[in-house]
């Protein structure tokens, strides 16, 4: 009975594995834990999720005591291909709990050498629209579009960031990097995951049962 049971344990354990492979991630984050002013850690995130055909959405959220700069900072990315200056769409920021629309970029530059972190393949820069007196923000959210854009092709980050929250930016500017992507699965493949679980369970009360 005890081999009957392992061998309905693997077989449930191969479907979870197989259910959660054919659900494949749609979003890919970005921790930004490079910078250049010798700061330790993370100073924040880039998530990319697929939110359509053809369509992404960027959101990068800064960590506590630091933020995005706005007017003359830069939003940068590698891997994929066709981004253009009118790729980027419904830019919005936060400051605290304060949100607010229609910021836009005010240049676009195909290669861009980003500090000490090499050439990036596309970057957005310079951050208009901001409330007055706003010159960071908290987090900032946009859209890019292009033929056969998806989430997976992005490769790298890299932004303009401020030494401190919220909207004034603080004594410092800096840029930081990220490391290689880290997939985050999407709801279907937790799904699909916790319903393999609860099968296994019933499968190894039914044997041990009979």
């Amino acid at each position: 009975m005890r081999a009957n049971i392992a061998r309905s344990v693997v077989l449930a354990v191969a479907l979870v594995l197989i259910g959660s492979s054919l659900a494949a991630a749609n979003s890919v984050s970005f921790d930004l834990t490079s910078n250049n002013l010798g700061i330790s850690g993370s100073v924040g995130t880039v998530m990319i999720t697929d939110t359509g055909t053809n369509q992404v959405t960027v959101t990068i959220t800064m960590n506590a005591g630091f933020s995005l700069k706005l007017e003359g900072g830069d939003v940068a990315f590698n891997g994929p291909s066709g981004l253009t200056a009118s790729s980027a769409s419904n830019l919005a920021g936060t400051v605290g709990v304060t949100g607010f629309t229609g910021l836009s970029f005010n240049h676009f530059t195909a290669g861009k050498n980003i500090a000490q972190f090499g050439t990036f393949d596309f970057d957005y820069t310079s951050i208009k629209g901001g409330p007055k007196g706003t010159v960071s923000v908290d987090t900032l959210t946009f859209v890019l579009t292009a033929p056969g854009l998806t989430a997976s092709q992005f490769t790298g980050a890299a932004i303009h960031f401020c030494t401190a929250s919220g909207g004034d930016c603080g004594p410092q500017t800096g840029f930081a990097s990220s490391g290689p992507p880290t997939s985050v699965p999407e709801p279907a493949t937790l799904s699909l995951m916790g319903t393999g679980l609860i099968g296994l369970a019933g499968v190894v009360r039914r044997r041990i049962r009979g």
